[in-house]
């Protein structure tokens, strides 16, 4: 049995998703202005050692260009920044993380040149001048620099203040290996001890009993406490569908999805505290309906349907027997199938609109059911998904928080299975923000069908140097289980 919902039939293509949704905050690129500026200070740079190799350092030309790179680094600047990063990864070039097609191909030579230095990421700094620009200029046509270390004192010896340079990048997934495993097994620890706690939960309330809630509040907190270190560690658990319990499964990723998304709108934490207690018993009336109707297979009778409306009511119910200081999981409980046009039930007395927890809870909600396995359909493919909650947005879902998730997810969000354009198999494990639509992928079965011994890390915004296109593009995602894949969790 599943809640009905009314969606139109046409769904939105990846791409027309992707141009929808709201960029994510920390992809500071996302808009064309910002980056029409990122786009200007590599210009500006690749133009700037171009002629610094042409001409002596006191040539018009020369000065001009300089002036120009610190003007394209100080109008980077009045967008709110105070250091911006070039950075080069596997010979494609990118401002902070936002990667650069065109540019990468343009500017070979700036890129290689790089690489050829040591350089894999430089820094510039408020501040930068045309006196900086040059120490630049010199540093990236310095033949005789072979490594970063000779970079950096190259830059020091020539007084270049506002310049550093690294040799990796915080694109390098390999820097943070060891954190983000203990962040994933953290996050792992709390996910199943939440599933402990709500199979407690359930047992109670069939029982008519009054359960703790102090026990649930302290396992959102630690769901918070690894968000915010690593969000990727807590999103990722999402993943998990391998619980024998479907509901106490779906409640713990609920509450994962609902303060990931809370977080991206920017709720404070003692909110997405409320907001994560909220999520985990929105649908505790359900204790109350007869397993028979809940698991029934087929079509459900006027009857049957009117019961199962019920739980809405009957959760709040519950919650208000326990008498909650934070009122906010009665609110969600009773309004999560109001709809963001007030046509779900149950029908509100007075026209008002739904809380926010409200729209975030529904849509998490409808997003993991479509995506999980039940013994009576398969799931929906992740991306198709969330094309039919962008179809619903103005209608069953707000607009603006449908897009902030679709930004958060990415259109293959973490975990999607899919198959890339040379046929071979990957997980993603990364959304880039930059980039809804080429995300980082974990490649497990090579083009010829044969699982590899490691795992592949595929960066799908890679330019090919020689044709100047990306390297791969996604081709569908597909079920797990068509791939042989048992666990996706392993793999993020």
């Amino acid at each position: 049995m599943t809640d009905r919902s009314d969606n139109e039939e046409r769904l939105e293509t990846a791409e027309e998703i992707a141009t929808l949704a709201t960029p994510a905050a920390h992809a500071p690129f996302a808009t064309a202005k910002r980056l029409e500026a990122a786009r200007g200070v590599a210009r500006a740079l690749a133009v700037a050692q171009n002629n610094a190799a042409l001409y002596p350092a006191s040539h018009p030309l020369v000065v001009q260009s300089m002036q120009e790179f610190a003007d394209a680094v100080a109008a980077v600047m009045d967008l709110g920044f105070e250091e911006v990063t070039v950075n080069v990864y596997k010979a494609t070039l990118f401002i902070e993380n936002q990667v650069l097609p065109e540019e990468s191909v343009t500017y070979r030579k700036l890129v290689e040149d790089l690489i050829a230095r040591g350089v894999s990421a430089l820094t510039l700094a408020f501040g930068f001048t045309p006196t900086d620009a040059s120490a630049v200029a010199a540093m990236v046509n310095a033949t005789d620099i072979t490594d970063v270390e000779q970079a950096r004192a190259f830059l020091e010896n020539l007084g270049a203040a506002n310049v550093s340079v690294a040799e990796t990048t915080d694109l390098d997934d390999a820097v943070r290996e060891a954190e983000e495993r203990e962040n994933k097994a953290k996050g792992r620890e709390s996910y199943d001890h939440g599933v402990t706690l709500m199979r407690d939960v359930e047992t109670q309330a069939k029982l008519g009993k009054v359960f703790e809630v102090e026990p649930l509040q302290h396992m959102v907190s630690a769901l918070l406490d690894t968000l915010f270190r690593d969000p990727a560690a807590i999103l990722g658990l999402t993943a998990i569908k391998g619980h024998d319990d479907y509901t106490l499964n779906h409640s713990l990723n609920v509450c994962i999805l609902s303060i990931s998304l809370g977080a991206a709108l920017g709720l404070d934490s003692e909110t997405l505290k409320s907001l994560g207690l909220s999520a985990l018993l929105y649908d505790l009336g359900k204790v109350r309906i007869p397993e028979e109707i809940l698991n029934k297979e087929g079509p459900l009778t006027a009857d049957e349907w009117q019961i199962v409306k019920s739980h809405t009511t009957e959760g709040a119910d519950l919650l208000k027997r326990i008498q909650l200081v934070d009122q906010m999981p009665m609110v969600v409980a009773y309004e999560h199938h109001q709809r963001h046009d007030l046509q779900g039930y149950p029908a509100p007395s007075a026209p008002q609109e739904q809380h926010l927890f409200s729209k975030v809870v529904a849509l998490c909600d409808a997003y993991d059911a479509m995506t999980t396995r039940r013994p009576f359909r398969r799931e929906i493919r992740p991306d198709k998904a969330l094309a039919v909650l962008m179809q619903g947005r103005s209608k069953a879902y707000d607009p603006s928080v449908t897009k902030a998730l679709v930004a958060m997810l990415g259109i293959y969000p973490m975990g999607a299975v899919v198959t890339l354009s040379d046929k071979s198999t990957g997980i993603v494990f990364r959304v880039n923000k930059d980039d809804l639509l080429r995300p980082r992928v974990k490649r497990v079965i090579d083009a010829a069908g044969r699982w590899l011994a490691e795992p592949e890390t595929v960066d799908l915004r890679l330019i090919n140097p020689e044709t100047g296109t990306f390297d791969l593009e996604i081709g569908e995602c597909i079920p797990a289980s068509d791939a042989g894949i048992d666990d996706v969790w392993q793999y993020l």
